[in-house]
């Protein structure tokens, strides 16, 4: 078991590496936002402030989406299984990991990765009058698929420790 939570250690750290990297993005973001207040204020509107700043949340967005789920900060409802033991609360979300989670990221993996490779052969573009390039940041849609099921696989090695961990206890 020692390997597996060392696997999870390293996958955390990844997470929670790329959650803090990633998050400096609101940086460039925010100065997008008060560049286009600022020339709007003058009759001066650009073109690409609009785009760039969609560029950029999209990919903060889905960026920091495997450090979420460390700091369990995507929506959970524990209403109800709040109140378990902690041995069930594991074996619950094994059973959503596996019956939910996993599939919608191997989904989310393979249409993502063809999404993104389609995109990269016809060199696509936007529609707008800038027009800049969007297979960059298509790229970002199968590379948080994959971080995201990283960090579902630490999460279902921590959800087994405890479960170990408790089957200890009571032995």
């Amino acid at each position: 078991m020692n390997m597996w939570l060392g696997l999870s250690r390293r996958i955390d750290a990844f997470s929670r590496w790329t959650g803090i990297v990633f998050s400096y993005l609101m940086i460039p973001l925010t100065l997008f936002i008060v560049y286009e207040v600022f020339t709007r204020s003058f009759q001066r509107p650009t073109i690409w402030t609009f785009e760039m700043s969609n560029f950029f949340y999209g990919a903060h967005f889905m960026l920091v989406a495997a450090y979420g789920l460390l700091c369990k900060s995507h929506v959970a409802i524990d209403l109800v299984s709040g109140r378990f033991s902690k041995k069930t609360q594991a074996i619950l979300s094994l059973i959503c990991y596996f019956l939910m989670y996993f599939p919608f990221i191997i989904v989310f993996i393979y249409f993502g990765f063809s999404y993104s490779v389609n995109s990269w052969q016809m060199l696509e573009k936007s529609w707008s009058i800038w027009g800049p390039p969007l297979y960059p940041i298509k790229t970002v849609i199968p590379i948080t698929a994959v971080m995201l099921f990283l960090q579902g696989v630490s999460e279902v090695i921590k959800a087994v420790n405890v479960i170990v961990q408790e089957r200890k206890r009571n032995t």
